[in-house]
């Protein structure tokens, strides 16, 4: 028997680096649901139900692939990892069959990074980057490599994290940057600068490899004004992805008007059920499992917005609907600690104007 209150059951799949359509065969011993994970809590399928002496064949395909974090030394990855949460009692097999197909490979930091998770699981305590929600919402045909990792800016990730798939990337592949967080805390990456030049740097790599490429721009921290508006911190970061993407013709997705719209709705209050809370803990830069589920879907509806190719035609437009929270009137908030939290994250490309009205930035 395994539960979401224990460690998920995992099933190791000796393999070398590539892609995997992957079977799972799970029989329920008693009425449950269960969820699938892979490698680093890459999202599969969650609770799916299933009935007392039912068996139920999953079938998804998965990317295996080496990593190198910064700080670390270069890891390979020999194995592919299928993890199964259930409440009741089952019993599961796995097995996998090499395929040949696109690879989605991700360059980001925590907001869009895998994330572990703590046990007895709850999803709002545990963090979540968009990038490992991505696989859920996908068809068959297609698999996700994300590279992003906590703390990483661009200069950051180029020096490190890229030497794991620089020589794999290959034509018909794509390419999903975004970045910005930390970049804000490096003088030499302010941005317009160091960092606009780097996103130019993932652009003409890809073009040599013959892949595709998405910009993104950073998803906004939810620091709010008194009036319910969200603090002018990243606008210059999202304004210079945008202006890169243009110049250069590619497709840009912005998360950070989607986060800002959709948070601004929800108000300070709701607005963090999306992000990370445990107890009197409050994060206002990265999402939980909930936040991070939300954030995928907002920018596969924006790929299919846009028909951004080849990634709009393997997107499952029945999995990315979003309910828009709304804030209850007359939610208060006190903001003070929002204030106080800007000063320990050692930010220091910021806008002369913190207090700006961030509204006029939607263009």
């Amino acid at each position: 028997m395994i539960g979401y209150e224990n460690e998920p059951l995992m099933i190791s799949l000796r393999v070398p680096n590539g892609n995997y359509e992957v079977t799972v065969s799970v029989t329920a011993h008693e009425d449950t649901v269960f969820s699938i994970r892979t490698q680093t809590r890459r999202f599969v399928l969650t609770d799916e139900p299933i009935k007392a002496g039912e068996t139920k064949d999953i079938v998804f395909d998965v990317n295996v692939c080496d990593y190198h974090m910064a700080g670390e030394e270069f890891h390979k990855v020999e194995t592919l990892d299928v993890l199964l949460l259930c409440d009741g009692a089952v019993t599961a097999t796995a097995a996998a069959t090499p395929i040949d197909v696109p690879t989605i490979y991700i360059a980001g930091d925590s907001t869009v990074t895998d994330q572990p998770a703590e046990y007895p699981y709850v999803p709002s305590e545990t963090y979540c980057g968009w990038g490992q929600v991505l696989p859920e919402l996908l068809d068959p045909g297609i698999t996700v490599s994300n590279h992003a990792q906590s703390g990483s800016s661009t200069a950051a990730f180029i020096g490190t994290n890229l030497n794991a798939f620089k020589d794999k990337i290959k034509k018909g592949n794509i390419l999903i940057c975004e970045f910005g967080h930390n970049d804000q805390k490096v003088k030499e990456l302010d941005a317009y600068g160091g960092y606009a030049e780097r996103l130019r740097y993932f652009v003409r790599l890809a073009r040599e490899k013959g892949a595709y490429v998405i910009l993104n721009s950073p998803i906004n921290r939810i620091i709010f004004e008194k009036d319910g508006t969200l603090k002018n911190l990243l606008g210059e970061y999202r304004n210079a992805v945008r202006d890169v993407a243009k110049e250069m013709d590619v497709p840009f997705v912005d998360m950070w008007q989607l986060t800002t719209d959709y948070f601004e709705k929800a108000g300070p209050v709701k607005s963090w059920c999306f992000f990370r809370c445990k107890g009197e803990e409050r994060d206002y830069t990265h999402t939980n499992d909930i936040g991070g589920s939300l954030i995928a879907r907002m920018f596969a509806q924006e790929v299919v917005r846009q028909g951004i190719e080849p990634l709009a035609s393997f997107i499952d437009e029945d999995r990315i609907s979003i309910e828009q929270v709304v804030a209850d009137e007359g939610d208060a908030f006190d903001n003070s600690a929002m204030t106080e939290h800007i000063k320990n994250i050692g930010l220091v490309n910021v806008p002369e104007d913190l207090d700006a009205d961030i509204t006029g930035l939607r263009k």
